[in-house]
């Protein structure tokens, strides 16, 4: 298995990876994950792929986001995130997700939120105990999680999240 970052080519496979993933959801799941790729507001993007044997097996998007009154803090979140349904407990998601916070990391970014199982992304550090809150109240609060990648880069952050136009929709949270 390889991970490389997405390219335009990839667009079809993933969109194809998140309509059987996410049941009557998985239309607009995959709908996001194509426009956030598109999203002006959304840059800079870090979209990667998990590929076996030619094809497009797991698929992760990190996308800008700011906090009120931090802007100055370098942010993404993660969403979506999927891997094929015969791939998954094989270890790809958490490739895609440890790769990915490294290149953020590399990259300079202090903090990576997601809304998600907290059991999931708490093995990467994630946790719900931060003072950001989402651009609109999640169905379960404790899913909303932040995970600094620099230092204490939680400790002073507060406000609400603002997300690229493409994922600022009441519904997906």
């Amino acid at each position: 298995m390889q991970i490389r970052e997405a390219v335009a080519a990839d667009h079809a496979a993933i969109r194809a990876l998140h309509l059987p993933l996410f049941g009557e959801e998985g239309e607009a799941v995959a709908a996001l994950a194509l426009a956030l790729l598109a999203d002006e507001t959304a840059r800079p993007v870090l979209a990667l792929v998990a590929e076996s044997e030619g094809e497009v097996v797991g698929s992760v998007i990190f996308s800008a986001v700011q906090v009120t009154g931090r802007e100055d803090v370098p942010a993404r979140i993660l969403a979506p995130l999927a891997v094929a349904g015969r791939c998954q407990r094989q270890g790809i998601g958490r490739a895609l997700v440890e790769q990915g916070l490294e290149r953020l990391r590399a990259q300079g970014v202090r903090l990576v939120f997601v809304l998600g199982d907290p059991q999931y992304y708490g093995r990467f550090g994630f946790s719900h105990r931060h003072r950001v809150q989402a651009p609109y109240t999640p169905v379960f609060p404790e899913a909303w999680m932040a995970l600094a990648l620099q230092d204490e880069a939680l400790d002073a952050v507060g406000g609400r999240l603002r997300c690229a136009r493409s994922l600022d929709r009441p519904e997906l949270w």
